[in-house]
């Protein structure tokens, strides 16, 4: 492939711009140019509360009824009949907010894309919606968001690098090469590192959502875009940058001044300018001015707009270069077209609102500048229907003076109006459908599209045609073609020639007709010149092309006849592998039957199967049952033998209650007997004189004295029963008891261990068996432990006393000792004491006061 490299295109050319009407031919012209009224809509806000009454009906979907109520002020003059108005179209309480931009936004947006201005107001009383049409809320977003989606979503492949379009505070554009906006977009990267943006905590729009959004057409792929925002206050009849960059938050906005650009476009004079490029941007922008806003609480509304809002969309498109990458450095060819959204503020009267002071003026600007909106179009509908000149107020009001280009023809204007069907608000309710039905009748002039006759000379598709190039060339790259370097592309310019504008022919305006004529025909000659040196070049290069494609033709048939034949082999090959499937298919179809017939007979066996294991379920249940049934009568025969068990051992237990009472009280007229007598010493009857002496304290002076030789007696109903199982032990230990160090130890439930006792630790409720622990010697040298063991039983007196009815003797004996030896010195000591023998044993029976529970236990 011949290599060369891309060929610099010729210089474009100029366009040719529309000529300028003279003010002479603009009245005569005045009836030829098409018209269309202004489009008015109306939005019917939901009821607050369901106890109010609604004074709106809606007839269709263009036509409402205005019902008077009996509390309005013209209720007998108008005989209680309804009036009817007709909108554009009527959005009743059902209506979402996509239904509302769909029929009134989105006609706009195309016009913004097409290079159409747009105007759009919000009109109604304190409190009837208009914001929330307009901007939305937290959960639905209203027509400003929307705007914004649709707007870069059908953008956002054609957008222009940022600062390459650049205000020039004029209300115009300038185009700054790649390395200046280079330049200001690394200075704004700056900026953001070194100060970071506060973000907004308080979103009042909700977040933007792609599912419902619309890609518009009208598209010049061969244009690049930009967008720019303004947000502007009038706020007593003074117009306030909202977005004006200050270091003090606090510091007042300075006014603004209106004033007319080159073309006689009104515009606010130093306004700010922001260009975004995505929604959330936008957003951003918007909440940085809205902060600024001046809000106010009124009788009507908590958060009443105190101002009217403007919000500006600004769109600048400009065409590419011959190569589809660059914006065409020429400030001519440069199209700007805007939508103003306008949230106006509610028309109140005092009566109502109450207001005073600060408020009470704000409500007279904003009464005024409505009233002026209103005489401009009343003044603009009377010239339309009689003919007149009257001029219009424009300049009454900073809001209408801004907005004087659209009224004459400069934009299409659209208009909600928001309405409260409550009963309250009927007499506001009626000055605001007189309004819109004035405003319907106002005629504007149809604005067609900003753009050139002539469209550069340069050829459509470009930008496309260039990324298609260069995919080409990455995929040429990626497989290593040394030749992708040196490929060429050429868009070429469009062969056509300038045509003609439409020309009148008078006498007043012939030498203007000429020069029109000699401009455009020189035009015509420079770029026919043109043309032909790029048919010259092109002609050499498509003769090239064709002698390259002849040859490569010669070449590709020769390959072609070698590849026929090698076609041909492959298909004999084929046919005999075709024969060889069909041999292998009817193979595998006998196959497949007699897998049918296995499965055929596995499926009768798993019926089989189940049906043996259902017979086998059915046994298992009736064998379940029977076990059951068996189950049911053993336990019945084992309810029976317990119940005859328990009345047998009740029989016993009684016999044996009746024979313990009687040795009982036997048992305690012996102790009665020891205790007057010969129980004198010992630790056992030292503890229960202690407690007698207890019980004694406890009682009146007059029978202490005469119970000094006698016992306490016990309560006989107060005995408690051995069968319990909850005793509470009293272990009383001497402070030199020594650990035997064996592993088995006397253990008891609930045990309270003291080495001196106190009264109220044998008298407490929970105390009911008492332990007296002692260590001496025995005979032998071993460490003997006694347990002495007993009731505590309560007196009548109200103490207590202890009942020792049991004895332990834990003895200790060393392993490697003989047992004989043991055994005899244990003989011998019992004969040399025998007397001392006796009286332990007898002492240990009469302590206890029950014969025969005398017991001595040895633990190793």
């Amino acid at each position: 492939m011949k290599s060369s490299k891309m060929r610099a295109p010729a210089t474009p050319l100029r366009p040719m711009l529309p000529p300028k009407t003279p003010k002479s031919r603009q009245n005569s012209k005045e009836n030829l140019v098409q018209k269309d009224p202004v489009q008015v809509f109306c939005r019917i806000r939901p009821l607050q509360s369901e106890s109010d009454l609604s004074c709106i009906r809606v007839v269709s979907s263009s036509t409402v009824a205005l019902i008077p109520p009996e509390s309005a002020i013209n209720y007998k003059i108008s005989n209680n009949k309804e009036t009817q108005y007709v909108f554009k179209h009527i959005f009743d309480v059902d209506s979402s907010q996509q239904e509302v931009f769909c029929t009134v936004a989105q006609p706009l947006v195309e016009g913004l894309i097409k290079g159409r201005n747009g105007l759009l107001f919000s009109y109604g009383v304190t409190g009837s919606g208009k914001t929330y049409t307009m901007t939305g809320n937290k959960n639905y977003r209203g027509i400003m968001p929307r705007c914004l989606d649709v707007l870069f979503k059908t953008i956002s492949d054609y957008q222009a690098k940022k600062f390459v379009f650049k205000p020039d505070r004029l209300n115009g554009f300038d185009i700054l090469t790649e390395a200046d906006a280079m330049l200001h977009r690394q200075t704004e990267i700056n900026s953001r590192l070194m100060k970071l943006e506060r973000k907004d905590t308080d979103i009042e729009i909700a977040s933007t959502a792609s599912s419902d959004v619309t890609i518009l057409s009208g598209i010049d792929e061969d244009n690049s875009y930009a967008v720019f925002i303004t947000y502007v206050e009038i706020y007593n009849n003074n117009c306030y940058d909202l977005l004006e960059p200050s270091n003090n938050r606090n510091q007042p906005l300075q006014t603004k001044i209106v004033r007319e650009d080159n073309n006689h476009n009104m515009f606010v004079h130093g306004v700010t300018e922001v260009e975004v490029k995505s929604v959330e941007e936008a957003l951003n922008v918007f909440h940085t001015g809205q902060k600024r806003k001046r809000m106010g609480h009124t009788i009507l509304n908590a958060e009443s707009s105190r101002s009217h809002s403007v919000f500006t969309i600004r769109l600048v498109q400009a065409p590419v270069d011959i190569n589809g990458e660059y914006v065409v450095q020429d400030r001519d060819k440069i199209t700007v077209s805007q939508l103003s959204l306008v949230d106006l503020a509610g028309s109140e009267r005092t009566n109502r609102t109450k207001n005073t002071g600060q408020r009470l003026r704000e409500a007279g600007n904003i009464n005024n500048s409505l009233m002026t909106l209103r005489s401009c179009l009343e003044i603009l509908r009377e010239n339309l229907l009689n003919g007149g000149n009257k001029k219009v107020p424009y300049r009454d009001t900073k809001l209408t003076h801004l907005f004087k280009n659209y009224f004459d023809g400069e934009g299409q204007v659209k208009m909600v109006v928001c309405v409260n069907p409550r009963s309250d608000d009927y007499d506001e309710s009626a000055h605001v459908m007189k309004f819109a039905e004035i405003t319907q009748e106002v005629q504007i002039a149809r604005q067609t599209p900003i753009k050139p006759t002539f469209d550069n000379g340069l050829t459509p598709g470009r930008r496309r045609a260039n990324q298609l190039f260069r995919q080409a060339m990455q995929v040429l790259e990626e497989n290593g073609q040394e030749d992708a370097q040196n490929l060429e592309i050429d868009l070429g310019l469009i062969y056509k020639l300038p045509s003609f504008s439409d020309f009148q022919l008078r006498n007043d305006n012939m030498n203007d007709i000429m020069k029109e004529l000699m401009i455009c025909l020189e035009d015509r000659i420079r770029c026919r010149k043109r043309l032909v040196e790029d048919f010259d070049v092109r002609q050499k290069e498509v003769r090239q092309l064709i002698y390259n494609l002849e040859s490569e033709n010669i070449r590709l048939k020769t390959e072609n006849a070698a590849v026929t034949a090698t076609l041909n082999q492959d298909r004999e090959r084929m046919k005999v592998l075709e024969t060889k499937i069909m041999r292998y298919e009817t193979t595998i179809d006998t196959l497949n039957r007699r897998i049918r017939d296995k499965d055929e007979h596995i499926s009768q066996m798993e019926t089989d199967l189940n049906e043996k294991q259902h017979q086998i379920n059915r046994k298992e249940q009736e064998k379940e049952r029977q076990r059951r049934k068996f189950d049911n009568k053993m336990a019945e025969e084992h309810d029976k033998k317990q119940r005859e068990l328990e009345n047998k051992l009740g029989e016993q237990k009684r016999k044996m209650e009746s024979h313990m009472r009687t040795q009982e009280e036997k048992l305690r007229l012996v102790t009665d007997i020891i205790n007057d007598n010969e129980f004198k010493a010992g630790p056992v009857s030292n503890l229960i004189h202690q407690f007698n002496a207890h019980s004694e304290g406890n009682a009146p002076q007059s029978e202490r004295k005469a119970r000094t030789k006698t016992i306490a007696m016990t309560n006989p109903r107060h005995r408690r029963s051995k069968s319990v199982g909850n005793e509470g032990w009293l272990e009383h230990r001497a402070p030199s008891i020594a650990h035997p160090g064996t592993v088995l130890q006397p253990y008891y439930n609930r045990t309270k261990t003291v080495t001196s006792p106190e009264m109220k630790d044998i008298t407490n409720n929970r105390t009911s068996r008492y332990c007296l622990i002692t260590q001496e010697a025995d005979t032998d040298g071993e460490l003997e432990t006694k347990l002495y063991k007993g009731d505590v039983i309560p007196t009548k007196t109200g103490g207590a006393q202890v009942v020792f009815d049991d004895i332990e003797c834990l003895t200790q004996q060393s392993p490697t000792a003989s047992p004989n030896t043991s055994r005899k010195r244990k003989s011998e000591n019992e004969r040399k004491t025998p007397s001392k023998k006796s009286h332990t044993e007898i002492g240990a029976r009469c302590s206890t006061g029950i014969e025969g529970h005398y017991s001595k236990k040895q633990r190793v």
